[in-house]
């Protein structure tokens, strides 16, 4: 009978140390399955605030520019063909992409389609950012979420990359007056 156990405690040990990984359940495959249909197109419309070579950066979001990237122009009614050399700082973007982004501080993906949008409300609010960015020599800037515009102000979270500060900022529309923190600028 000793014999017996200690062959079969042996034997279970030997089947616990063994680096063969079992058949996933057909459950697991399908949960796999699912995982890559989810992944579909997404969209994250806000401002450009850095370009770089061939990253740009669009709120908390890194986007590669790869060579085949569709460029347009959207005024709400019309769209029209560009060119990646057409973007810029400030200008206020809606970006598609296919999910997921990477899990780093900013996120990073990839672009499809950049699509620059010119319709009037979005013209006033770049110009108002691009306004506080070269106001306040701000080369390297990211907006923390989705900015809110309300009463003709637009305001957000923003961290400067190259002191690590977090401030508030809430820009005039139409006087390009802002204030940081609560503070008015000079």
């Amino acid at each position: 009978m000793k014999k017996w156990s200690l062959f079969l405690a042996s034997t279970l040990l030997l089947a616990a140390c063994s680096s063969e990984e079992a058949e996933p359940a057909e459950s697991e495959k399908e949960d796999k399955t699912e995982m890559a249909v989810e992944q579909k197109s997404m969209t994250e419309e806000g401002f450009i605030t850095q370009v770089s070579g061939e990253d740009i950066l669009v709120n908390n979001i890194y986007f590669t520019i790869p060579e085949d990237v569709d460029v347009q122009f959207s005024d709400g009614a019309e769209t029209t063909e560009g060119v990646v050399r057409d973007i810029r700082t400030g200008m206020k973007v809606s970006m598609d992409y296919q999910g997921p982004l990477a899990e780093s501080f900013p996120m990073q993906g990839e672009a499809e389609t950049i699509t620059i949008l010119t319709d009037e409300d979005s013209v006033k609010q770049s110009e108002a950012l691009e306004a506080f960015i070269n106001q306040e020599q701000l080369s390297r800037l990211i907006m923390m979420g989705q900015p809110i515009v309300r009463d003709n102000e637009i305001g957000f979270l923003f961290s400067n990359m190259e002191t690590g500060e977090m401030s508030e900022v809430r820009i005039d529309l139409d006087t390009h007056e802002y204030t940081i923190g609560g503070e008015q600028s000079e």
